[in-house]
């Protein structure tokens, strides 16, 4: 009689992760990617930068080259982790975006937006590199989720120097902060729900016991 192998009598071990789990990581990295420009405006000096103080040299330091070095740091953790343990590496990824948001929201000086900025960049990175590293593992569809997010994450680049100019002019800074924090919320919310959802369909169905031969 022909017995399958575990490769074969498992179809887990080979199938890829399902599309939508990128759903929770990659809005977050959208998200992440808002944040990385949104200091910024077209026109001028950002609301944020008059507000407190800051030079031009002193925001791009504390504002875009801290965001950027604490992405790259993270970003090898959330390829290397993020196939295996999608939702393990997000969760913890939004919450320091969470956390470094509120804090620039309320933020009185530079000195704390360096480390609001850096907790945003971990954040970030981690949310990429667990994008990057689903997206590489599809099955089906893997070149239209590359081309969908990373159409969007250009327009979110391009688009937060203008909306964040136009809200802070409207409301302030740090307004900007407290909607973001509402987003990273959500997907915080997402990739928790998802994970669970995930996690529940991975577990293999209970096979009944066979009866015991009558005598």
């Amino acid at each position: 009689m022909y017995v399958p192998t575990p490769t074969q009598g498992d179809p887990h071990q080979t199938a890829g992760p399902p599309s939508w789990l990128v759903i929770g990581p990659g809005f977050a990295a959208l998200i992440g990617l808002f944040l990385l420009t949104v200091i910024y405006r077209f026109d001028g000096r950002s609301a944020l930068q008059v507000e407190l103080g800051m030079s031009s040299q002193s925001l791009l330091l504390s504002g875009l080259v801290a965001y950027l070095v604490a992405a790259a740091i993270a970003f090898p953790a959330g390829l290397l982790l993020g196939a295996r343990f999608p939702t393990s590496v997000t969760v913890p990824a939004i919450c320091l975006m969470l956390l470094g948001v509120v804090l620039i929201a309320f933020v009185p000086n530079s000195a704390l937006l360096l480390v609001g900025r850096v907790l945003n960049g971990l954040g970030a990175g981690a949310a990429i590199g667990v994008t990057a590293a689903l997206i590489r593992r599809l099955r089906t569809g893997r070149g239209a989720a590359i081309a969908v997010t990373a159409g969007l994450g250009v327009l979110a680049l391009v688009a937060a120097p203008f909306l964040g100019g136009l809200m802070s002019d409207a409301l302030g800074f740090r307004v900007v902060y407290v909607v973001a924090a509402l987003f990273v919320f959500v997907a915080l919310v997402v990739a928790g729900v998802l994970g669970i959802v995930a996690m529940v369909k991975a577990k293999p169905p209970v096979r009944p016991m066979p009866y015991p031969p009558h005598a």
